[in-house]
């Protein structure tokens, strides 16, 4: 857009081929990385470049043949996220990006369903002190998410809240 700054149209075109790659399309992932990569080394404290280079790491994980290499680019992903949230802890975007790279992980090797429970909880409870902080499928999808989590770490009785709070937003 006119009037950004050259790291802000590359950010767009990164988040760009991070969707992408999100959908499975593995060359976007590459591409998205070594975007976001090149970004990190000229803005190394930028919250959210390091929220979706740690994002993209995860999503190559995700892509990776070797076993090895999957762990070791989803711990380098995982730190990255960490880092983006000490950096900017309020920002919904890198909390929407951690809390979904920790739901979707297994969580017997990587235990971060916890991360999950406190990325989602955050949204939802500044969603609940503000009704226009999410949107309408942001909301439900994050309740959603809160539901996985707790059942992964064996909440029952945050099951049973969640599901009793998507009920009324029906």
């Amino acid at each position: 857009m006119a009037g950004d700054s050259p790291y802000e149209n590359q950010l767009r075109e990164a988040k760009r081929l991070h969707s992408e790659g999100i959908e499975g399309n593995k060359r976007a992932v590459v591409a998205a990385y070594e975007k976001l990569a090149e970004l990190r080394k000229s803005y190394p404290n930028h919250a959210l470049i390091e929220a979706y280079y740690g994002s993209s790491l995860a999503l190559m994980a995700r892509d990776a043949s070797s076993l090895l290499v999957k762990e070791e680019k989803a711990r380098e992903g995982l730190d990255a996220l960490n880092r983006a949230v000490e950096l900017n802890p309020n920002d919904k975007e890198i909390r929407l990006l951690r809390g979904n790279v920790s739901l979707r992980l297994p969580d017997t090797f990587f235990q971060t369903a916890r991360t999950a429970v406190e990325d989602f909880s955050f949204l939802l409870a500044r969603q609940q002190a503000d009704p226009r902080y999410l949107t309408p499928k942001q909301t439900k999808d994050v309740i959603n998410h809160l539901i996985t989590a707790y059942e992964t770490i064996g909440r029952q009785d945050k099951v049973k809240e969640m599901k009793k709070l998507l009920s009324k937003r029906k």
